[in-house]
């Protein structure tokens, strides 16, 4: 749901606004206790589902379920609840855009809790390339990414062996 409702920056200094938090529907216990953590990286967040979910209708664009989005909770609709090839790339891209987003939002300063990437220059990289400047921090991307994605999953208590355990190893590795 993020990513069909474009979220404002939050404005946290004027008195009697709304938290951020709280005017966001479909975060689990532990992604609203990461979104009154990490208020800036929300909008981020919000963007690079967008970014999943226009991959995914680009992809199956020549398919019968085109990854149309529908207004509810669940967002691809019914087919989220069935594990198929089609749950597990809109579980994938999702997550990828999500870590797209964090990592860029690094490199452009955007976010206070991370900065530019330290990777060393490539050993293959041709020496008359020029390396510097400053790239998307994909290693912060990928972690905080991991932890926000994953938290509605990992918050469920389900007893190893049963299907809906199953299926949150499914979804975890899908995200992966």
């Amino acid at each position: 749901s993020l990513g069909l409702t474009p979220i404002q920056r939050p404005e946290m200094y004027i008195i009697g606004a709304q938290p951020l938090c709280s005017q966001l529907s479909g975060l689990s216990q532990s992604q609203r206790k990461l979104c009154q953590l990490y208020q800036d990286h929300m909008s981020y967040i919000g963007d690079g589902a967008r970014t999943g979910i226009k991959e995914c209708q680009y992809q199956f664009r020549q398919r019968r379920w085109n990854c149309s989005t529908v207004d509810n909770t669940s967002v691809f609709g019914r087919v989220m609840h069935i594990g198929s090839r089609e749950t597990a790339f809109t579980y994938a891209i999702s997550a990828a855009g999500v870590v797209n987003a964090i990592s860029r939002a690094c490199r452009e300063g955007e976010l206070s809790t991370c900065g530019c990437s330290r990777a060393a220059r490539p050993r293959d990289l041709p020496r008359d390339w020029l390396w510097g400047g400053c790239g998307d921090n994909v290693h912060y991307g990928y972690r905080f990414a991991r932890e926000f994605v994953d938290a509605k999953e990992r918050e469920k208590n389900y007893p190893r062996g049963s299907r809906e355990y199953a299926r949150i190893l499914m979804n975890l590795h899908n995200n992966e």
